[in-house]
């Protein structure tokens, strides 16, 4: 998102201190000094705030007119009572570090920083309470000036309007705007630390974590098993050699590196990406930033993926800054960086996640409400371009998972965006990928260590990825997919199908009750139309919180084992349970021998998608590589839509589950 907030024009002495509109580099609405904010008109300040704000309500606009004058009000109290407040300072609608939320009001004191919400209608639910809460939390974790070492970050719910309860405890404090003085002074800690510089404050390279926090989660890593997460060092270990030795590379020679590493679905690229993210050398080839100071955190890894940036997070919250410091969302990230032209991000190295399914330019123009946005392998380009001195890009690249309107462009647009950075970029990776390179007069590198071949998602199957694509490409011989499948069994994967979805449930529920770690789920298929009168609750990719779904025991409402909520593939990709329950929708079927997506959901924008029947070979291939132990069809009986599939999977070596 492009900022429109204001750039602030602080000069030696704060008493002259202007806030000045229109910079676009503020992650804020309005801010200044306590002097400059008694003076300043709301007109001014709400002026500021619209256009920071672009989609601000009446009610909105109304809300500030109402609060803000309250505040400005007990602002100028505290200046004529403690000297000090010269250099106090209030900030409006802050955007919070890693995240597209907003805080109303961040108030700087000595020792002590106030996030503040205000409410007008004097109602502090719980959640008011959580979310400002959660603001609190987010700057005290992912703001280089806070942390254990830093000043103290307190949460305050504030009633303007109508009366609200005051309390006060350790963490959030509620009470009603002709308090707030007392509060501040509270709060206020001048004999034990100045408060901090508002231009600091915001400037964007202190928003990344305290160094301590970066150092926790490193070892949090280190140590812990990610249960959604494999480890397999065995396996990549020579493909994170590779990646290390071209970083260093790209640090010797000054240059700028685009890294592909490819691998079947399964082989552990995900896995690669976050151990170099969380690598400790790169502190020590990691380079001073425009803004001055090194960065925290050298490396990030970014996903297009929410549900797998929602688990990795809610994994790795228990060391820290809610799961943010090495895994962020793509989205957001090109959103904050395409707004700044001249702002480079505090990472010398950017690893992408499922780099194939890299949106295209129109998919970015139309996600982002910019006309003039370009793809995201180009963004990457740019962005990387920007960072002194060094920079790679690690594009992880998975096999035919493009699931998405606007990610068919696939790796041709990576090959696009590093003939776009110019004569400054390398490319290196394995050599199925060479020809979209060189075709386009790029001088490309190969190393086969940068190719995983092997799955090890699965605990004992070495061949589903080859049954999958056969089943779904409809053109390997049933005998022939029987025979894939019987290998399969004789590994021990479990490869079953039924036409019973209670019986189904039944049987993964009497299965894994004796084992409370296990993950079991429902899957289907996102474009289904013909499952609606089943037992099946089709999540809102919009709204899914994939954590608590894939982490949270079973006595959690949420959590996959009850069964209950099915998730799609686009819920799905990159991740892995132990057994999958898939529920075959009408969106994927066989028709006459062959495929057929008649059935399935249209898309919204006619033309938008170049293969619509692919994209669903490719969910369905997704769908299907799941499960580490089994995968568990159903093809609900009151679906006659689905006979033949049925009879094609069984012939294809589905073992049929007995009804009892």
């Amino acid at each position: 998102m492009v900022k429109h907030g204001i750039l602030l024009d602080l000069v030696t002495s704060v008493w002259n201190a202007k806030p000045m509109s229109n910079g676009a580099d503020m992650d804020c609405g309005w801010g200044g000094t306590f002097p400059v904010f008694r003076g300043a008109s709301i007109d001014e300040i709400v002026n500021s705030l619209t256009a920071f704000v672009r989609d601000s309500s009446p009610e909105q606009i109304r809300a500030w007119n109402n609060s803000i004058p309250l505040v400005q009000f007990e602002a100028g109290k505290v200046v004529d009572i403690q000297p000090l407040a010269q250099d106090y300072s209030a900030i409006f609608e802050y955007k919070m570090p890693f995240s597209a939320q907003r805080a109303d009001v961040v108030l700087l004191v000595s020792g002590a920083i106030l996030v503040i919400e205000l409410k007008g209608d004097g109602n502090t639910r719980a959640e008011h309470l959580e979310q400002v809460a959660d603001y609190a939390r987010n700057i005290y974790s992912n703001h280089a000036l806070c942390g254990k070492d830093g000043p103290r970050v307190h949460a305050i719910v504030v009633s303007y309007g109508l009366r609200g309860v005051e309390s006060r405890d350790h963490w959030i404090t509620t009470t009603n705007v002709d308090k707030l003085r007392e509060e501040i002074v509270r709060f206020d800690r001048p004999g034990e630390a100045r408060a901090i510089n508002l231009q600091d404050f915001l400037n964007p390279a202190n928003h990344q974590p305290a160094p301590s926090l970066v150092q926790a989660v490193r070892a949090y890593f280190s140590k812990q098993k990610l249960p959604r997460i494999k480890r397999i060092d065995e396996v990549t270990g020579g493909a994170l050699k590779a990646v290390i030795s071209e970083i260093k590379d790209a640090y010797s020679l000054r240059r700028r590196k685009l890294i592909l590493v490819g691998g079947v679905p399964g082989a552990g690229k995900t896995y690669v990406g976050l151990q170099v993210a969380h690598e400790h050398f790169l502190d020590e080839i990691s380079e001073v930033m425009e803004s001055g100071v090194k960065p925290t955190a050298p490396a990030v890894f970014l996903s297009g993926n929410k549900p797998l940036v929602d688990v990795l997070q809610y994994e790795m919250r228990q060391a820290g800054g809610d799961g943010k410091v090495f895994v962020q969302n793509v989205k957001s990230f090109v959103e904050k960086y395409s707004g700044r032209k001249y702002s480079s991000p505090p990472h010398h190295v950017m690893i992408f996640d499922e780099a194939q399914r890299a949106w295209d330019a129109k998919r970015v123009q139309s996600q982002h409400d910019d006309p003039t946005a370009v793809s995201e392998p180009e963004s990457f380009v740019q962005f990387a371009g920007r960072v002194p001195g060094w920079s790679a890009v690690i594009a992880l690249i998975g096999e035919g998972q493009e699931i998405y309107t606007g990610e068919e462009g696939g790796i041709d647009l990576w090959a696009k965006a590093a003939l776009s950075g110019g004569g400054s970029w390398d490319v290196v990776g394995p050599s199925r990928y060479q020809e979209y390179f060189t075709k386009r007069g790029l001088s490309y590198t190969t190393d086969e260590n940068l190719f995983l071949s092997r799955s090890v998602r699965f605990h004992f199957a070495s061949g589903l990825s080859k049954w999958a694509e056969g089943v779904v490409s409809g053109d390997v011989p049933s005998d022939a997919l029987a025979a894939l499948a019987e290998v399969l069994r004789t590994q021990g994967y479990q490869l079953r199908i039924t036409r019973n979805l209670p019986r189904a449930k039944r049987f993964l529920q009497e299965k894994y009750q004796h084992q409370p770690e296990a993950r079991f789920g429902l899957l289907t298929g996102g474009r289904d139309k013909g499952l609606v009168e089943m037992d099946i609750n089709k999540v809102d990719t919009r709204t899914f919180r994939a954590g608590p779904w894939y982490a949270d025991p079973e006595s959690s409402a949420s959590s996959c084992r009850r069964l209950y909520d099915a998730v799609t593939e686009f819920s799905a990709q990159g991740l892995e349970l132990d057994h999958a329950l898939l529920a075959w929708g009408t969106d994927f079927i066989r028709k006459g021998d062959k495929w057929d997506d008649s059935l399935a959901m249209k898309y919204q924008k006619k033309g938008s998608v170049v293969n619509p029947l692919q994209l669903r070979k490719n969910a369905y291939r997704v769908l299907l590589t799941r499960g580490r132990e089994g995968v568990l069809i159903c093809l609900p009986q009151q679906l006659p839509e689905l006979d033949e599939t049925y009879d094609f999977l069984v012939a294809a070596g589905c073992e049929v589950l007995p009804l009892t």
